[in-house]
């Protein structure tokens, strides 16, 4: 590179970094736009249209602008949340929980239906209590999600050195097929999963534990949303679940009985649960 074209390339670069830093993001009067960020519970086609109409409604009720951000892949979302990098989160709980420590993000609404995990056998099995878990194979949805986080965490708090082998069938179908087919030992799933399984599902399978209730996936906002947009969105949103004619919407994306959320009551417990560890943050 010649000495001309070299300067000439720092001066530009100059020139870059001074504008750049006092020239505004935004022009004059252009609308702010507050990205939401989805967890990947299902591909991105499925979650747009899901949720657009939410965003749709939401935008129309509060006078702001909304952009969906979706992902494809559950370690891409927890690098995002973890930086802070959507102005709005729809996550788990326990990604909340890390979200929080290492962004602030406040938790606005939830589904007022609390939730546990059970670990199913089949009806058959000789195995009855924790104990006789010991060297089983339990069959989880993936390792990411808070049905298997939490029955981890449980079954490796329960004071012994209780050893098993993982298997992640990738859906709660999957889970239960492999239980009753003998392929594993056990299988852990949702209580809301297990209400939707067929009842002849159902009917060959027997729990052997589960964990305490706890409340489920919260919309969140990081801190830097200032106050006001927070307390619009939320109240939009209690309003919206209110309407017998618009809670269809919230329900497929299981946001339908809502209600205001609180870190501390609703969250805060789920602290002692080593989660970057068993889920591999961001990995």
């Amino acid at each position: 590179m010649s000495k001309f074209v070299l300067h000439l390339f720092r001066l530009v670069v100059a020139l870059f970094v001074l504008f750049g830093a006092t020239f505004p993001a935004r022009s004059a009067g252009e609308a702010e736009v507050y990205t939401l960020g989805v967890i990947p519970a299902a591909p991105p086609v499925t979650l747009h249209k899901l949720w657009t109409p939410v965003i749709d409604r939401l935008s129309k009720d509060t006078g702001i602008e909304f952009r969906l951000k979706l992902y494809d892949r559950m370690a891409e979302f927890e690098r995002e949340i973890g930086r802070g990098t959507p102005d709005f989160i729809f996550s788990s709980p326990i990604q909340l929980v890390v979200a929080r420590q290492s962004a602030g993000y406040i938790p606005l609404v939830r589904d007022n239906k609390l939730i546990d995990i059970g670990l199913f056998v089949r009806q058959d099995s000789p195995i009855r209590s924790i104990d006789d878990l010991a060297g089983k194979k339990i069959s989880f949805v993936g390792n990411k999600n808070i049905c298997s986080v939490y029955m981890q965490h449980l079954l490796m708090s329960h004071g012994k050195d209780l050893s098993f082998e993982r298997e992640y069938a990738g859906s709660t179908k999957n889970v239960l097929l492999n239980v009753l087919l003998g392929k594993v030992d056990a299988g852990a799933a949702l209580s809301p999963e297990m209400e939707r399984a067929p009842e002849e599902t159902r009917a060959q399978l027997r729990e052997v534990v589960s964990t305490p209730k706890f409340t489920p996936h919260p919309l969140s906002a990081h801190p830097r949303v200032p106050a006001p947009v927070r307390e619009a969105v939320k109240k939009a949103l209690l309003n919206i679940a209110a309407s017998p004619e618009s809670v269809v919407m919230l329900k497929a994306i299981n946001l339908s009985n809502l209600v205001e959320a609180n870190y501390q009551k609703d969250y805060s417990k789920l602290e002692e649960i080593d989660i970057k560890g068993l889920t591999n943050w961001g990995e």
